[in-house]
């Protein structure tokens, strides 16, 4: 092999490795994902907690609605929406 064939070769496989090279740069790592992940189960753990106070509150309105009802009839008003 002469000097200019190795040159060449030289050179493809440096272009080679530099093209990997900025290939593996722009992956993720395994913190990237990590944080991603944690981030994730954050956000489903605050949808979760979104949830319950919702159904919590649904559950107090209808005891106060029940309560507004009962007082109206023994007062004898009629609600009106």
């Amino acid at each position: 092999m002469g000097t200019d064939e190795f040159t060449k070769l030289f050179q493809y496989m440096t272009k080679r490795f530099d093209s990997a090279d900025q290939k593996l740069e722009n992956t993720a790592t395994k913190q990237d994902i990590d944080q991603i992940l944690k981030r994730l189960n954050s956000i489903e753990k605050q949808l979760e907690i979104s949830d319950d106070e919702r159904l919590v509150m649904g559950h107090q309105l209808d005891r106060v609605n029940r309560w507004v009802k009962a007082v109206a009839d023994k007062i004898d008003y009629t609600l009106t929406v």
